[in-house]
């Protein structure tokens, strides 16, 4: 783990918290990715769906995500 990382609390996480946050990491990277092809759409509907999958698996790993603000 980077010093950053531990700095930012990572140390303080479980492994399905990393795991989430590392999920939906690579879900929005890809998304920014495939905006950039020309003839990429019939990739957005699998990428919205894994996308929606790390939503849930955020809530279930952060539940104060589901309070109102």
């Amino acid at each position: 783990m980077s010093d950053l990382a531990k700095e930012l609390g990572a140390g303080s996480l479980t492994d399905d918290q990393v795991d989430a946050i590392t999920h939906a990491w690579l879900d929005m990277s890809t998304k920014l990715e495939i905006n950039k092809e020309p003839f990429a759409a019939h990739k957005h509907a699998e990428v919205d769906a894994a996308m929606s999958d790390s939503v849930k698996e955020l809530e279930k790993e952060f539940p104060f995500l589901l309070e109102e603000v």
